[in-house]
């Protein structure tokens, strides 16, 4: 196994890590009935901004999970967090995907 092999493998557990965190942070908001805190919802926040800016730094190789779960991942947070999040807005994912459709 070459030393690119060990990074992409290395890159592919981060990020499926990181969407797994987020989506149980999102699960646990939902599941315990309460709206989130703002510390909650910065906290995911944060943990979005991550997953986007790890896809984003991808580029233009990109990452087969960015490619298959990143849109509809920060579309359910989103949607979750009354599109109250960076994702929402800052168009990062629609540029994520244009960058690999060129790429």
């Amino acid at each position: 196994m070459s030393l690119l092999d060990i990074v992409i493998a290395t890159k592919k557990i981060l990020v499926i890590v990181l969407m797994a965190v987020l989506a149980s942070s999102v699960a646990a908001g939902l599941f315990t009935g309460t709206p989130s805190t703002r510390v909650e919802e910065q906290d995911i926040n944060t943990q979005l901004n991550s997953v986007v800016e790890f896809c984003i730094q991808s580029l233009p190789d990109g990452i087969p999970e960015c490619d298959s779960q990143l849109s509809e991942m920060v579309a359910n947070t989103c949607k979750d967090n009354n599109d109250n999040l960076d994702a929402c807005r800052n168009d990062k994912v629609n540029q994520y995907y244009r960058m690999r459709s060129t790429g």
